[in-house]
């Protein structure tokens, strides 16, 4: 199995795991989407499905690693400091993400910056 193989699987599990989360964001029930506003709950379902979307393209997959990050960051950002708590699936998420990045495309990690492959 190849390393670029290994970065793909990685990836696709933090996809699965964003697809999840997306599904689950439109199947609430109605006592959760009331206390949390059914705007901010289907806008975070929306951006998490083209988030998994722009990952399975491969046209698309950088900007996919992009978004994902920044999404996790967010959540990572938001467990720590809005609701008290140590983010561990943001950060499993974040680490999956970025290794699964840099084993799928290594130039990502090299030191030549400006180098598109």
């Amino acid at each position: 199995m190849t390393k670029e193989r290994i970065g793909l699987i990685l990836l696709g599990l933090v996809g699965l795991a964003l697809l999840g989360s997306g599904i689950m964001k439109f199947t609430q029930p109605a006592e959760m989407v009331e206390a949390m506003g059914v705007g901010p709950l289907l806008t975070l379902a929306v951006v998490e499905l083209l988030i998994v979307t722009a990952l399975l393209i491969p046209r698309t997959r950088l900007l996919g690693i992009i978004l994902a990050a920044n999404y996790i960051g967010g959540i990572i950002a938001f467990s720590w400091l809005v609701e008290q708590e140590t983010p561990i699936v943001g950060i499993a998420l974040n680490t999956l993400l970025y290794v699964g990045a840099a084993l799928y495309r290594p130039w990502l990690t090299d030191n030549q910056a400006g180098r598109i492959a």
